[in-house]
């Protein structure tokens, strides 16, 4: 028999997609995946204001996703488990095998490992 998720599971996991339903969210999740980044680094590779990417920082933090450590004046950001990109990629990869019916393709078609 397969098991099913218990009902606290579409619970948390609904308020956990409500909290990454935004691009530049996922952008820095991406980012700071194997590295630690601090926030002037993520306003470079993000392309928005300093406010903007500080407001998903916390946002994030608050949420436990993603850790912080000081180092002089500087506040280096750093995803506290590489696995809740996972989703992320999986759903690229149906975008580009075209297995979502009636998707706009993503400007890159190769498929990205979930490892």
């Amino acid at each position: 028999m397969k098991e099913l998720l218990p009902k606290i599971a579409f619970i948390n996991n609904a308020k956990t997609y409500k909290l990454l339903a935004n691009e530049k969210r996922l952008e820095i999740l991406n980012n700071i995946k194997y590295q630690e980044r601090c926030v002037e680094d993520l306003v470079k590779i993000l392309g928005v204001s300093k406010a903007n990417v500080s407001q998903h920082l916390a946002l994030l933090r608050h949420a436990g996703i993603v850790k912080t450590r000081r180092d002089g004046l500087n506040i280096y950001y750093k995803i506290v488990d590489a696995e809740i990109i996972k989703p992320c990629v999986i759903l690229y990869n149906l975008w580009v095998s075209g297995t979502r019916a009636h998707a706009s393709l993503p400007p890159h078609k190769n498929k990205v490992s979930t490892k």
